[in-house]
């Protein structure tokens, strides 16, 4: 009987014995995920080191773009924040530790990714009959490819290449991916000569794109949407907008939207241009772009009598109007869509000054009287 009990109770312990291993070996393999990673700035302008998470929070400290900080751990749910989906994050930048956003951080060192890209395109252009005779195609530098845009391990590259193949060398955007699991980067997509606006258009959680190749004051443009393996592009779009003065402003969802126009001339210097705009949103739910309103165009000359950028409106003065009229600028102008630099509207701001005579087109949009294009008007 006593042989018996023996016999249980070891049993018992190595039953003991084995899930105390489990739990060991299950908690430092939880503590190895959940440990420090090193993680590398992605903004180009680069990240602010705050005391606290939220962007209200005081600022310790800029981290440069490509710098290494190491992050220790993670507060609250993933959000979309400025264009990218992340979390705030602790982590430690050099003697200093505070809190980032995680959306602004990529999993490689920049700068790693210049010299495989370089590579891969001078040995593709050698093999290739049309950009094999140039040398700036076969034998271009390193330095001559530069990065554009980070977001989720996808890179935008601007390399030497041409959207026309009897062109002179000039220069055009790839992207390109980083595979954490095999730490390589691989080309993820490829077209000569295009500029390539890397964003996120639907409400996933992959990136998507909006390929320009527009040329010769006909706008053309094409989205394609991101998934885990490659981007499709959005079939009923493509060829909607080619006519002269059309643009578009980019954002998640409806934010973004592409304006097309169709212009009749009135033939007489006495008589203003007049054509109409169609206005197209994207939307979410659907995945696909709606035309939501159309409007006449209307083109002028006129002197400007007052300008606010904070509020984006101007007052312009035409010979029928003496007392002036005020106009919105359109969403294209404001300096966070990336569709129109911030050094474009710095420029503009410069030349568009009180008393300058200007050329300008406006449509009336629901209800406001909105400004699609302005320039200083020649008087010589």
């Amino acid at each position: 009987m006593s042989k018996k009990i023996i016999l249980i109770s070891s049993a018992t312990a190595i039953v003991v014995i084995g899930l105390i291993l489990f739990l060991v070996l299950f908690n430092s393999t939880r503590e190895k995920k959940t440990g420090p990673k090193e993680k590398y700035v992605a903004a180009k302008s680069g990240l602010n080191l705050r005391s606290d998470p939220g962007k209200s929070s005081k600022i310790i400290s800029g981290i440069p773009f490509g710098e290494m900080v190491t992050v220790e751990k993670s507060e609250g749910d993933e959000i979309f924040l400025d264009g990218s989906y992340g979390r705030w994050v602790n982590a430690k930048f050099g003697d200093q530790t505070g809190w980032v956003f995680s959306g602004f951080l990529c999993d490689f060192k920049p700068d790693t990714i210049i010299k495989p890209v370089a590579d891969f395109y001078r040995d593709k252009y050698r093999k290739h009959e049309h950009f094999s005779k140039y040398e700036a195609y076969t034998d271009f530098k390193d330095s001559e490819v530069s990065i554009k845009t980070i977001i989720d391990n996808y890179i935008i590259l601007r390399i030497p290449t041409s959207s026309v193949i009897d062109m002179e060398p000039s220069n055009g955007d790839v992207v390109w991916k980083y595979d954490v699991k095999q730490k390589k980067f691989f080309e993820a997509y490829f077209e000569n000569g295009r500029n390539i606006i890397l964003f996120h258009l639907d409400d996933d959680r992959y990136p998507d794109l909006l390929v320009d190749s527009s040329c010769c004051s006909n706008m053309n443009v094409d989205f394609f949407l991101g998934s885990k393996n490659r981007f499709t592009k959005i079939p009923e779009f493509s060829g909607i907008c080619n006519e002269e003065y059309s643009y578009y402003t980019v954002g998640s969802c409806g934010d973004t939207e592409v304006a097309c126009n169709e212009r009749n001339y009135a033939g007489k210097t006495d008589q203003p241009d007049v054509g109409v705009i169609s206005h197209y949103r994207f939307n979410c739910n659907k995945r696909k772009f709606e035309k939501y309103a159309e409007n006449n165009i209307i083109d002028l000359d006129g002197s400007i009598t007052s300008i606010d950028w904070r509020n984006m409106s101007i007052v312009i003065r035409d010979k029928k109007d003496l007392k002036g009229t005020s106009y919105k600028f359109s969403d294209r102008y404001k300096p966070n869509n990336m569709a129109f630099s911030h050094t474009e509207v710095e420029s503009l701001k410069k030349k568009l000054q009180k008393g300058k005579n200007v050329s300008f087109s406006y449509a009336v949009i629901e209800g406001k009287k909105i400004i699609l294009g302005i320039g200083l008007k020649d008087v010589r």
